[in-house]
């Protein structure tokens, strides 16, 4: 069965979705051991005058949310609106993913880049079904 170019780009926001809720879960309920790593510590006394003082950390953290959050908003967004995607608005998606997964080949894990790299790869699958049609 051949599926449509809209059900590839589902599918490429169902990845980015996934994404950024396991992002999300990994920050909300991640390691809450005892101890607290030297960075962390290091990281809170760091502080940044920025209209306010805030910690490093707190940029960090406030980061990390926005990125989860982010990708969860990306992933809805092609899910939503998959069927109004032209072949113009997937050539600057495939591009800007592309930079996104070399970012996160050099900086993330396999499970980040990998669902990065899914979702590429279906919204490739559905250029090149869009050029068929």
């Amino acid at each position: 069965m051949k599926l449509s170019t809209t059900k590839w780009i589902k599918a490429s926001g169902v990845s980015f979705t996934l994404l950024g809720i396991l992002h999300l879960l990994a920050h909300f309920m991640g390691s809450s051991g005892e101890s607290i790593p030297d960075i962390i510590v290091q990281m809170r006394a760091y502080e940044i005058e920025l209209m306010g003082t805030h910690s490093l950390l707190s940029f960090h953290l406030g980061f990390s949310i926005t990125t989860g959050l982010f990708m969860v908003t990306v992933g809805m967004f092609l899910v939503i609106h998959a069927k109004k995607i032209d072949g113009k608005m997937l050539r600057t998606l495939i591009f800007f993913v592309t930079i996104t997964l070399i970012t996160a080949i050099i900086y993330f894990h396999i499970l980040a880049y990998g669902l990065i790299l899914i979702g590429l790869i279906f919204l490739v699958i559905a250029y090149f079904a869009k050029l068929k049609s």
